[in-house]
Parts: C-alpha cells; sequence; structure tokens
C-alpha cells in the first residue's frame, strides 16, 4: 500500500520550527504552515481546536490533522506532566516526533533496565503489536503520525477518555474525525473535477 505522509520528511518539517516560540502557539501554526505547503493536498492552514485525552492514563490534549482509513496526523501533548502505557497497536505503525519539553519510554517486554529518551527534533518509531511505558514531562508535545489500519487505534484512547472525562470529548474527537473525513472526500473529488 502507498502511503501519503513520510515519517523522515515529517520529523524535518519538526526540525524547522523548533525555534518558534511555544508558549504563543506559533511553534505549532508553524508546523501546520510546513505541513500543508508539503501536503497541501491532505492538510489545511489552520489549527483545528484542542480536544481532552487520555489513553492508557496518559491525560493530554489532541489536535487532528489528518484522519484517513490507513493513515492519521495528530499534535498531543500537555502542559503538566503525565505518564502512563502507550497502548498496544497491533495493525497500526506509531511514529512521533517530539517539538517540546522530553519523552521517557520503555519496552514493557524486553529486558531494557534504563529509559529511552525523547528530545525536540528526535523522531520515535513503535511498530505494530509492541507497547511502552511513557513519561512526558510537563510542556511536552509531539506531532503524532499512524500508519496502518487507523480505525484499530480508536478504542484505547474512546474507552479511556469516556471513563475520565466523560463524552464531551468523545463527541468533540467524532466531529473533528467527520470533518477530516469529508474534507479529504472533498478534495479527492475536486481533484477529480466532481463536484
Amino acid at each position: 500500500m502507498a502511503y501519503k505522509f513520510d515519517p523522515e520528511t515529517l520529523a524535518s518539517i519538526c526540525g524547522e520550527v523548533l525555534d518558534a516560540p511555544l508558549e504563543t502557539g506559533e511553534r505549532f501554526d508553524a508546523l501546520i504552515e510546513k505541513l500543508s505547503a508539503t501536503y497541501p493536498d491532505l492538510i489545511e492552514n489552520r489549527r483545528r481546536r484542542w480536544i481532552a485525552t487520555k489513553a492508557g492514563g496518559i491525560l493530554g490534549k489532541i489536535s487532528f490533522l489528518y484522519m484517513g482509513l490507513s493513515e492519521y496526523l495528530l499534535i498531543f501533548g500537555s502542559p503538566a506532566a503525565t505518564d502512563g502505557y502507550t497502548g498496544r497497536y497491533n495493525f497500526v505503525d506509531v511514529y512521533k516526533v517530539v517539538l517540546a519539553g522530553r519523552y521517557l519510554t520503555y519496552d514493557l517486554e524486553t529486558d531494557q533496565i534504563a529509559p529511552t529518551i525523547y528530545e525536540p527534533g528526535d523522531l520515535s518509531w513503535m511498530k505494530r503489536g509492541h507497547a511502552r511505558g511513557l513519561q512526558i514531562e510537563a510542556g511536552s508535545w509531539h506531532l503524532e503520525y499512524g500508519r496502518g489500519i487507523t480505525i484499530t487505534a480508536i478504542p484505547f484512547g474512546t474507552l479511556d477518555t469516556i471513563m475520565s472525562l466523560a463524552f464531551r470529548p468523545l463527541l468533540m474527537a467524532t466531529g473533528e474525525f467527520a470533518a477530516l473525513i469529508r474534507g479529504n472526500l472533498r478534495r479527492r473529488r475536486a481533484r477529480r473535477g466532481l463536484r
């Protein structure tokens, strides 16, 4: 299957915006502008709303940039420190590029003793079927790219979010998914000359 996004290209784009101010959101705006210039048929040059999420005990905020059947792209992070479990996605590879802060991870099923540390600009890859313990320092953010059968990743975040944060974030996320899918279909039709 041919994928639309390339993890190395995403990491390179993230590296170009690390000097933009984070506190005012300029880093996110610069990232989205560069992503939309590189992938104009996939990413709109506008910031989408933040949605509360909790998955595997990790509490934070997400902003969806792209959602398709075989790929997704989002920004995730938290102003406060958080930790938990990454989840085990048997049908999705997950790539993360750190935009700010610091992430400490460890493989749950090996003899790894010391954590792997990721800092701004670092790209991590979690192969499908693997799981990690994760600690996110306060003020940490990343661009996350999922590649595979994306719908199989939704239950992990959905159940924890419903149990912890009630239904509002779920409804907001569903609205964002629908808007992104409609936008993808609209762009595809426009490329084919259909209305």
